[in-house]
């Protein structure tokens, strides 16, 4: 299959779950997943578990989709700021970063969550100065926050 029509066919799944067509989107999401040939490259792989971490409703699940998302587009799923392994996944590391901090979060693992909410941060100047630019800005700055509370919070017992 063409990279194209891998990225016309993600695109068309992500637009399904945009619009709150969740189950068909992951159904569509995950049969990409499982049709991806070596043709299909860290582009169409991270874009593919990005958006499927998105239909799960365990925080676990989520988390492993973040972590394949990260490691398609860095060649690693650990908590080093990595460089991308291809130029068009630069401004993909700071949304995976948060999202993978998030997850880190809500399962209790403040450490993780701070380092990928510093990578997310430090990587923010591949995007452009727009309004996704500021909402993913926006999310990292959410998640340091929540995690000084929490910290601070923990302290203080």
């Amino acid at each position: 299959m063409s990279k194209t029509s891998y990225m016309d066919r993600i695109m068309a799944a992500v637009s399904d779950l945009q619009s709150g067509m969740r189950v068909e989107a992951r159904a569509a999401l995950l049969t990409l997943w499982d049709q991806i040939e070596e043709s299909a490259g860290p582009l169409e792989k991270c874009t593919i578990a990005h958006f499927l971490a998105d239909t799960e409703d365990d925080v676990d699940a989520e988390l492993q989709w973040d972590l394949r998302a990260l490691e398609a587009a860095t060649g690693y799923d650990d908590c080093a700021d990595r460089d991308p392994v291809a130029p068009d996944l630069a401004t993909f590391l700071p949304s995976l970063h948060l999202n993978v901090g998030d997850a880190y979060r809500r399962l209790g693992d403040g450490d993780r969550a701070q380092r990928h909410a510093e990578n997310g941060l430090r990587r923010a100047v591949a995007l452009a100065d727009d309004g996704y630019a500021n909402t993913i800005k926006a999310g990292l700055d959410r998640l340091q926050s929540r995690l000084q509370n929490r910290s601070t919070a923990s302290q203080s017992r």
